[in-house]
């Protein structure tokens, strides 16, 4: 008999050969305190699964992951499953506070249809997830959330309705070209937001959905000038640490972020902007323009000033001021 606190269960191991720790996992906190790791070549035909605070699998070969596996696990709280091949997952567990699956060619991830408060930390990264599980909204406990790496191509922020307490969310390196939410959704903790390196021209939900967030990172995308324009004075507005730049953009970079279509500034665009190889023959205009109907100025101190600003490559005449009164140049 299996002495307590240790439960029997029997996997059926393929691909037997070693893979290397990922440099950090979520739960590295317990790293000299409370970890038990355990590789392929420790398992047998039937093999006594140890309960630690946090357990590191490395490695496994199992088909599907069920609830029937989760609930040997009476006394882990952290759970990492790494490398390996599990490639279908169904989670149930009111004792996991953290769950990690780390390039296990996840293809299908399940939750089972019961709220689970429990849960702070859901990590599925470097796999083959396509969607967004639609049950993922019973974990609503979570606080983060981080579906990195892998190949999403739409998602609907309603399934986070229900995470009141959700502050980190990473959506970054997948496929994505859309990210939907209802008008009236409000994620209330979220404070950090990666969507970084996917295929997104523009992500509507920002700000609305997040009234509290505080850092924000959108390099690596294909966004829309227009949408770029509204996103930097909101993120300038609301004291948002936007993280990154995007270098060697086919086209535009406008505050540090690579965008396509006209370059939009203050209401301006760069196909009607007056770019610096025309700049000179701009200002040739402008002074016999003053020289033709010279303006009177009100005192020896007002002074014409020209108007530019530099988008990273060009300089544009914009407009001119006269002291405190400022004339632009029509669209």
């Amino acid at each position: 008999m299996a002495p307590k606190g240790f439960i029997i269960i029997c996997f059926l191991i393929v691909n037997c050969a070693s893979f290397a720790l990922p440099r950090a996992f979520p739960n590295q906190r317990l790293q000299n305190d409370g970890i038990t790791y355990v590789r392929p070549s420790e398992f047998s035909d039937c093999f006594e699964f140890p309960n630690g605070r946090e357990l590191i699998i490395d490695g496994l070969a199992q088909e599907h992951w069920n609830e029937s596996c989760f609930a040997q696990l009476t006394d882990t709280k952290h759970l990492s499953l790494v490398n390996g091949s599990i490639p279908m997952i169904t989670f149930r567990s009111n004792k996991l506070l953290s769950l990690s699956v780390l390039q296990t060619n996840l293809e299908w991830f399940e939750v089972r249809s019961e709220k689970n408060p429990t849960l702070k930390s859901l990590q599925i990264s470097r796999n083959r997830l396509q969607e967004v599980p639609s049950n993922i909204k019973f974990l609503v406990g979570l606080t983060l959330l981080d579906l990195s790496q892998n190949a999403l191509e739409f998602v609907d922020l309603q399934m986070l309705r229900s995470m009141s307490q959700l502050r980190t969310l990473d959506l970054s390196v997948n496929k994505i070209v859309l990210i939907d939410a209802d008008s009236d959704l409000r994620l209330t903790n979220l404070r950090n937001l990666d969507v970084s390196y996917n295929q997104l021209d523009r992500l509507d939900a920002f700000p609305r959905v997040f009234p509290v967030l505080g850092t924000i990172r959108l390099i690596g995308n294909r966004w829309s000038c227009e949408w770029v324009d509204r996103a930097r004075r909101n993120i300038m507005d609301r004291r948002i640490v936007a993280f990154g730049v995007d270098y060697g953009c086919d086209q535009h970079r406008q505050g540090g972020l690579c965008c396509y279509g006209d370059l939009v500034t203050d209401g301006t665009t760069e196909a009607n902007a007056l770019k610096e190889g025309s700049l000179v023959q701009e200002i040739s205009k402008l002074a016999n323009d003053l020289a033709e109907k010279p303006l009177a100025f009100g005192s020896d101190q007002s002074t014409l000033e020209l108007l530019t600003r530099n988008d990273g490559r060009d300089k544009i005449l914009i407009g001119a001021k006269l002291d405190e009164v400022k004339v632009f140049l029509p669209d």
